[in-house]
């Protein structure tokens, strides 16, 4: 076995305690959601959230501070940290919220995909490389052939409009994508929802591509709001 020579390690970078912090940060916004904590509301101490977090008051201070930049909790000197922004529990765990009200989180995060799926296949119809377009071609040929599409036919649906929002070259957009898809994904797969058979699913993401390929973006939009129009989450015996 050859050693990689440590010239060839440069590329590395130390990982930081953000990772931690950013986990502190996320379990405080869930303690701030579950008790239903307003604006004005102070949060447990330092010292307190390190020890029922199984963290040093570091990582504590370090996850404040994130929430802070988010303007979520503010930090007032002598005093403690306060909450700024109230959260929910619906967005940070679906797992916690009924059917009824699992499925309205559903729609409301199928909307907002909506929104920004087909402003990016719009935006794609026009700055799509051709590499990119033969990339989506052949990723929707191996999902045809996959024996579980329709169980993961969502999974597909988020693959295939990923890869249209990287196409457009737009890093903000498919960064907002991304952050919409991952709402959407939490509700979908608390909800157990099944999408429409795999073909007419198959047809739609088609005729998106052949819309892109024909450069053509109000046609692109047009083939990705019918996608939405006709998906079974909309239809009247799932209201």
């Amino acid at each position: 076995m050859t050693d990689l020579p440590i010239n060839q390690l440069e590329g590395f970078q130390p990982i930081s305690r953000r990772q931690v912090s950013g986990e502190v940060a996320r379990q405080i916004q869930h303690l701030i959601a579950t008790r239903r904590m307003k604006a004005g509301d102070r949060l447990p101490t330092e010292r307190e959230l390190a020890a029922a977090l199984g963290v040093g008051r570091g990582a504590v201070r370090e996850g404040v501070k994130l929430l802070a930049g988010l303007g979520i909790v503010e930090v007032r000197q002598g005093s403690g940290t306060y909450v700024r922004e109230s959260q929910r529990i619906v967005l940070l765990d679906p797992s916690l919220v009924g059917s009824s009200e699992g499925l309205r989180l559903l729609k409301q995060a199928t909307a907002v995909r909506r929104l920004i799926d087909c402003a990016a296949v719009e935006l794609a119809a026009t700055a799509a490389r051709p590499e990119d377009l033969a990339e989506i071609g052949a990723y929707l040929e191996r999902a045809e052939s996959e024996p579980l599409r329709t169980k993961l036919a969502h999974a597909i649906d988020l693959t295939f409009e990923a890869m249209i929002g990287r196409a457009g070259g737009n890093p903000y957009l498919e960064a907002v994508q991304a952050e919409a898809h991952r709402y959407f994904r939490a509700a979908w797969e608390q909800q157990g929802f099944m999408p429409r058979p795999a073909a007419d699913r198959s047809a739609q993401h088609w005729a998106i591509l052949h819309a892109l390929e024909r450069r053509d973006p109000q046609e692109a939009r047009a083939r990705m709001e019918e996608h939405f129009d006709l998906q079974a989450l909309d239809r009247d015996e799932t209201a």
